[in-house]
C-alpha cells in the first residue's frame, strides 16, 4: 500500500492509495491532526508510516457509498477471519448464511439506508425460534460490521447500538446429589462414556479439557494431572496447546484411586494397539475408541444424555457434572477459593456467581449448628 502527504486547511492528512471491494483504485483522505507549522512535518510523516500500517494490517477494503449491508458484512468477515479462531470464524459464517442474510437480503439496503428499527425487527423475529444467547452472538456480528463501516466514514452512527436486545434468562448450573453420582459412574461403567463422566465428575473438567487431555499431561510419578490442551468444534474440529484462559491451565492431584484407574485404561490401551496393529490409529488422547479414533466433543454431549436416559437420571448436561463437582466439594467443606482454583475459574468471583445457592446450603447447616448451641427460642 502507498501514500503520500498533503496540506489541507492547515492540516496533515494521509492520501491512501486504496481499492474498492470490485478492485477499482480509490483514495482515502485521512487526517492526521497534525498542524501545519514548523516542526510538525517529520511528525506528520511519522504519522503517515503509523497510518500505512494501520490500514495494511487491517486488511482495509474501502467500499463505495452505495454498498450493501449484505455486501459489506461478508467483507467483514474474511476480513475478520485472520484474527479469530477457526471455530469462531465458522460460527460467525453460519450465522450470515443461514439468518442474517436471509432476512436482510430481500429488504436491499445499503449501508446508509439501514437503521435500528430494521435491525430490531430482525431480532424480534428471531427471537421466536432463537434464543437470547444465541441472538447476543448474532449481534456481536452485525455490530462489529457496523462499527468498522463507522470507522471507515462510510457511517454518521452506527444503528446497532440503538436496538433493544431480548434478555437473557441466568442459566442455574442443575447438579446431581451424591447418590445419584455414584449411580451415573455405575451406569458408565464399561461405557465408552466411563473416562468422560469420571473425569467430568471428579475434576470438573469442561467438555473442551475432556476431549483434549493427552496421556502426556499425566505424571503419575508426581501423581498429578495438567490441563494444558483443548479441543473444540463448530464445524471443524480444532486442537489447541492452550485452555480457555490463563487460569483454566491448571495442574491438579491425582488421588490413589484414579492414578490406578487411569493405569489399567492405558494398559487395556495398548493392548487394544497390539491386537489392531496397523488398523490402530495412533493418538495422544485418552477418550478414544478401542481402534484408537479420538471421541469428538458432540459424541460426549449426545452419548451422555443418552446414558442418562437409559439409566433414569436426572436430564442434565455434560457441562452440569461440572457443577455437580462443585457440589460434591462444597459438601466436603471446601472453600470458594479452593473450588475457584480446582476448576479453573478466572477469580473467585466467578465461583461465588455461579455457585451462591449451593453455598446458601451449606451456610444453612453452620447456621442450624449454630441454633443447637445458641438458643433465642423464649427471648
Amino acid at each position: 500500500m502507498t501514500g503520500s502527504l498533503q496540506e489541507s486547511r492547515g492540516k496533515y492528512y494521509a492520501v491512501l492509495n486504496l481499492r474498492d471491494e470490485v478492485g477499482n483504485p480509490k483514495q482515502k483522505w485521512v487526517n492526521l491532526n497534525v498542524p501545519v507549522a514548523i516542526g510538525n512535518k517529520r511528525k506528520a510523516e511519522q504519522r503517515l508510516i503509523e497510518v500505512l500500517y494501520e490500514y495494511e494490517r487491517d486488511q482495509i477494503i474501502v467500499c463505495k457509498k452505495d454498498t450493501l449491508f449484505c455486501d459489506y458484512i461478508l467483507v467483514w468477515l474474511e476480513e475478520t477471519k485472520p484474527k479469530i479462531e477457526l471455530n469462531t470464524y465458522e460460527a460467525y459464517k453460519s450465522y450470515i448464511d443461514l439468518h442474517i442474510l436471509p432476512f436482510f437480503k430481500p429488504l436491499n439496503l445499503t449501508l446508509q439506508s439501514l437503521n435500528y428499527q430494521h435491525i430490531q425487527r430482525y431480532y424480534t423475529l428471531k427471537s421466536k425460534t432463537l434464543s437470547a444467547t444465541s441472538l447476543k452472538k448474532h449481534h456481536v456480528v452485525i455490530n462489529q460490521t457496523l462499527k468498522k463501516a463507522l470507522k471507515h466514514d462510510l457511517l454518521a452512527n452506527n444503528p446497532a447500538e440503538k436496538v433493544t436486545l431480548p434478555k437473557a434468562e441466568k442459566y442455574t448450573g442443575r447438579f446431581l446429589s451424591v447418590e445419584q453420582g455414584n449411580a451415573l459412574l455405575a451406569a458408565a461403567h464399561n461405557t465408552p462414556m466411563e473416562t468422560a463422566v469420571i473425569l467430568a465428575m471428579m475434576y470438573g473438567l469442561r467438555r473442551s479439557e475432556i476431549a483434549g487431555l493427552k496421556w502426556n499431561a499425566i505424571d503419575f510419578e508426581s501423581n498429578t494431572l495438567a490441563i494444558k490442551h483443548t479441543v473444540t468444534k463448530f464445524k471443524t474440529v480444532v486442537a489447541k496447546d492452550r485452555t480457555k484462559n490463563q487460569s483454566s491451565t491448571r495442574v491438579l492431584p491425582l488421588n490413589a484411586q484414579l492414578r490406578a484407574y487411569l493405569l489399567r485404561l492405558r494398559g487395556r490401551q495398548s493392548e487394544e494397539k497390539l491386537l489392531l496393529g496397523q488398523g490402530y490409529q495412533n493418538t495422544e488422547y485418552i477418550c478414544r475408541w478401542p481402534d484408537g479414533r479420538t471421541m469428538s466433543c458432540d459424541y460426549l454431549s449426545r452419548a451422555f444424555h443418552r446414558l442418562l436416559k437409559r439409566n433414569d437420571l436426572p436430564q442434565i448436561r455434560l457441562h452440569d457434572l461440572r457443577h455437580s463437582c462443585a457440589s460434591f466439594m462444597l459438601k466436603m467443606g471446601c472453600s470458594m477459593k479452593e473450588i475457584s482454583d480446582w476448576l479453573g475459574h478466572s477469580d473467585i468471583k466467578t465461583a461465588m456467581n455461579v455457585y451462591a445457592h449451593l453455598d446458601i446450603e451449606t451456610k444453612m447447616k453452620a447456621a442450624n449448628r449454630l441454633s443447637s448451641i445458641l438458643s433465642v427460642e423464649n427471648l
